[in-house]
């Protein structure tokens, strides 16, 4: 049995719809795309109880370095359609963290304590209509947004959809209080717009 560090990744959106911003002991509601992850991380964790050491990391939505789900399933369809879609009215948030902000975070959970679970979010949580705009800019079609009813994203995007519709907004505490954790890079929406 390995005693080192495991560092599991996660996903906030197991947590489902939050009530404004949460932490890592919201209750947890996830829609069907990620409820497989509840039995697994129970088991990730569960070795803590064995003398092994996990540790789960789950982040926002990631963005940056012209990657990430925002890129493929909003600004790509954006570019072909001239339009980026938008799932309902867009007063929807989403809690967002850069890749190389999460990536620091995974660094620091190796000296994590056995057991411990983080939300990788930098505080950053946007209204979806805010990232669209953002993301119509760096699809090259500025300000026009296809708004969408769930139904149709789903029939478009298949049940990923479902998350993106999700409202989150997660203040990413814990990991600052106990690793350290300083997320430096926040400006979303600009480094959205740039695609």
């Amino acid at each position: 049995v390995g005693t080192g560090p495991y560092v599991h990744t996660g996903g906030v959106w197991v947590y489902g719809d939050t009530d404004g911003v949460v932490d890592e002991d919201a209750p947890l509601s996830p829609p069907r795309i990620t409820a497989w992850r509840l039995e697994n991380e129970k088991r990730v964790l569960a070795r803590a109880a064995t003398g092994e050491h996990p540790v789960v990391v789950m982040p926002g939505l990631v963005y940056g370095r012209s990657g990430g789900l925002a890129q493929s399933f909003f600004v790509e369809p954006g570019r072909t359609a001239g339009a980026v879609p938008s799932i309902g009215d867009g007063c929807n948030h989403w809690a967002l963290v850069h890749v190389d902000d999460i990536a620091e975070l995974y660094v620091l959970a190796l000296n994590a304590p056995a057991g411990s679970a983080y939300a990788g979010v930098s505080g950053q949580n946007l209204p979806l209509a805010d990232i669209t705009r953002a993301l119509s800019h760096a699809a090259g079609c500025p300000d026009r947004i296809e708004s969408l009813t769930l139904e149709e994203a789903m029939q478009r995007m298949g049940p990923i959809a479902e998350a993106f519709a999700l409202d989150q907004q997660f203040s990413g505490a814990r990991a600052r209080r106990e690793l350290g954790w300083t997320p430096t890079r926040l400006d979303a929406l600009a480094e959205l717009a740039q695609g």
